[in-house]
Formats: structure tokens, C-alpha cells, sequence
């Protein structure tokens, strides 16, 4: 079973079964409607680029220790290596469809537009087990991810939550997630599914009210803030989500990158930019001095704001990067999320260091390829061409 269309849900499944045996009908895979189209897009139309953002968001080749890459929360870290692909066999096209494979029940619930843009979770009514597929983990997760993809619907998250809640929680005994560990008793089984549901609901509600009263999505992640409420509960927590990137996200997916001043509606790029404030703000001995100052007093991304101008400006100032390398760091470390912790810890190594190097995920390997239809081929041809 496929529980939904991202790759460390499906990239291993050679391990598992023998095409051959797919082929031939003794092996049937499930998956939810959607799911070849959604994997294929995702990993090969953007895939170099998301390839290249995977470094910051999984701190993929930092190194392992207290300064460096410590957890994913969901996962120790993403597996090097092509990615293996076969296809379904067999789409889940309803909102809620019953199967039976080799005695085992399973009810299987649609639930696109969440976590995946084709995703299901399951129920097994003989064991009383849910399935939560990558739903409800013990963490807010993204509703946009770092890595880069499409921006995910919170409120539409919340509300297949909700109707796992009304169908399956009244019943079952033990809730396990693709990520996560799992949830044993029924009362911790509800509990965790409303933390989860309210969470969603409230970043959804709570953003879009502020957007609806001036604060734009250059300002939200400044503004939000779970209530105590739900921040109490751990599997509310910015384990792998956080509060500052997904806040930005329910104004993008409604509002989009614009903020409504007309100023960054077409800006200058940062490298044209730098320099002129470089040159306004006196030169680059000033900007270290004061951006030395404010990270000795611990203000970190006002330090921050100068300094990568600086960078910006002159790339080879060595004595510039390692201050922003040092400021990246403290911020890094101050972070719940390990995504945003690996992004500023990737970043300050590979401003010290150059790009790291060593073996790291591939999107678009031979079973990507040969998955394509012609269509999808077609499009992916196209946007390799510099047309």
C-alpha cells in the first residue's frame, strides 16, 4: 500500500517486492487517486531545485553531532540513492472504500490536498489500527515545506482529520503514523487527533484573520502565535512544521508571495540591490562593526538584515561570511524545528566551507523516468530546455 505521493512513501518499494511478481497479479499495490501523476510532477518538473533545497531543509551532508545535524523529528534523516518506483495497481478513487487482501480488512479515506496532494489513510477494523499515513504525526508538520512543493490546504487537513476522528476514533485502540510512533489507547488515540485537527484549524482560522485585518505575509510569522492551549500538547509542537514558515503559507496559498506594496512587487534582485545599501549604510567596515555589535547583544536577525547584505555585495569578504556563518548558527540552534535548525546550520557550513559533498537523494532516476506517460515525458522535456 501506498499510503500517499512523496517519494519516502514509495522510493523503497523494490526492497519489498519483486516487479515480476506485480505483473503477474500475485502482488497487488494500493495507492490513492492521483498518485502517479503527483509522484512524477513533484520529483521530476522541480527536482533539481528541490534536490538542491533538500541540503538546507534535511541538513542532508552536515555533519552528525550537537553543531550540526542532530534529528529530522519524523525521521533520523532522507536516504541516499535513486528512488524505485512501480506502478499501482489498484487507485482508491472513492472518499471511503472497503478491501479485503489475504483476510486482512482495510478501509481506506481519501484524503487529498493534505499532507500530500494524493494521500489515504487506512483503518483496520480487525486490529481496531489507524493508519494515519503522514496526517497526524507527533509534530505540526509543514503546510509548506522548505524542500519546496505545492502549499498545502490547512483547513482541508483539519477537516479529514475531523471526519478520521467521527469514523474511526470512537473505536480505535492504537493510531500509528508512517512517522511517528504509536498512540496506544483509545483516549490518547482522540486526544492526538483533536490536538492535530485544532491545530490545523487554528493556523488556517487565526492567519487568515490577521491577513483580514492588515498583517501580510511579510509580517504574519512575526504576529502568530499558537494559543496555550495547544501549545500544552506535544504533538502540537514545531518538531518538524513551525509556526514562522507556516504562517507564511495559508497567506500564500490564499494571497499569494505578494505583499501588496508595490516596492517588492517587482524588487531588484539581491546581488543589484546589496551594494547600493552597502554604500548607504557607509561601507562594509561599518556594517561589520554594527553587525558585530548586535550579535554580541543577541539580536540575531537584525544582524542578520545587514550582513547578508554584505554578502550579497562582495562574496569573496571572507571576514563577512564567517560572521554571517556565526549568526546563522545561533539562530539555528535556537530552533524546535529541525528543518528550520538544518536550513541556517546548512547554510553557515557552506558559507565557511563551500557546497558539502557526498551521496544525497535523486529524484529522477531510472524508475522516475520510466513511470512518465508521454505527456508528463513531454513536459518534463520542456522544462529542461532553455526555450
Amino acid at each position: 500500500v501506498y499510503s500517499h505521493s512523496h517519494a519516502d512513501h514509495f522510493g523503497g518499494v523494490r526492497g519489498v517486492v519483486d516487479e515480476a511478481d506485480v505483473k503477474s497479479g500475485k502482488v497487488k499495490i494500493i495507492a490513492p487517486v492521483g498518485f502517479m501523476d503527483h509522484a512524477v510532477a513533484e520529483n521530476v518538473y522541480a527536482g533539481n531545485a528541490m534536490t538542491r533545497r533538500l541540503y538546507f531543509q534535511y541538513g542532508v551532508l552536515l555533519p552528525r553531532s550537537p553543531f550540526g545535524h542532530v534529528d529530522q523529528s519524523i525521521g533520523k534523516n532522507t536516504a541516499a540513492g535513486n528512488l524505485g518506483l512501480i506502478e499501482p495497481t489498484i487507485l482508491i478513487n472513492e472518499p471511503f472504500e472497503k478491501m479485503t487482501v489475504d483476510g486482512v480488512e482495510m478501509e481506506f479515506q481519501n484524503t487529498p490536498g493534505t499532507e500530500a496532494p494524493a494521500e489515504m489513510n487506512t483503518y483496520f477494523p480487525q486490529m481496531k489500527a489507524f493508519w494515519a499515513a503522514e496526517n497526524i504525526t507527533g509534530t505540526i508538520h509543514n503546510i509548506y515545506t522548505l524542500r519546496g512543493a505545492l502549499v498545502r490546504d490547512a483547513l482541508a487537513w483539519s477537516k479529514n482529520i475531523n471526519n478520521a476522528l467521527y469514523r474511526y476514533g470512537n473505536e480505535a485502540q492504537v493510531m500509528f503514523a508512517s512517522h511517528s510512533w504509536p498512540r496506544w489507547g483509545n483516549d490518547r488515540v482522540q486526544e492526538v487527533m483533536r490536538t492535530q485537527r485544532d491545530s490545523y484549524a487554528h493556523l488556517n482560522n487565526e492567519v487568515l484573520h490577521l491577513a483580514n485585518n492588515g498583517v501580510t505575509i511579510n509580517e504574519v510569522h512575526n504576529v502568530y502565535k499558537q494559543p496555550e492551549s495547544l501549545k500544552s500538547q506535544w504533538a502540537a509542537h514545531s518538531y518538524h512544521g513551525s509556526e514562522e514558515h507556516n504562517s507564511r503559507a495559508v497567506i500564500n496559498r490564499y494571497l499569494g508571495y505578494w505583499d501588496a506594496n508595490p516596492a517588492t512587487l517587482i524588487p531588484l534582485s539581491p546581488k543589484d540591490s546589496a551594494p547600493l545599501y552597502v554604500e548607504m549604510m557607509g561601507g562594509s567596515v561599518k556594517i561589520m562593526a554594527k553587525g558585530k555589535q548586535l550579535y554580541k547583544q543577541g539580536k540575531y536577525r537584525e544582524a542578520m538584515e545587514i550582513v547578508n547584505k554584505l554578502v550579497y555585495a562582495e562574496p569573496n569578504n571572507a571576514a563577512a561570511k564567517d560572521l554571517l556563518a556565526d549568526i546563522f548558527e545561533q539562530i539555528g540552534y535556537q530552533k524546535e524545528s529541525p528543518s528550520v535548525r538544518n536550513s541556517f546550520l546548512g547554510a553557515a557550513y557552506e558559507l565557511r566551507h563551500g557546497m558539502p559533498s557526498g551521496a544525497s537523494p535523486k529524484t529522477n532516476g531510472p524508475d522516475m523516468i520510466r513511470a512518465m506517460t508521454t505527456e508528463l515525458w513531454l513536459n518534463a522535456l520542456a522544462i529542461s530546455m532553455d526555450s
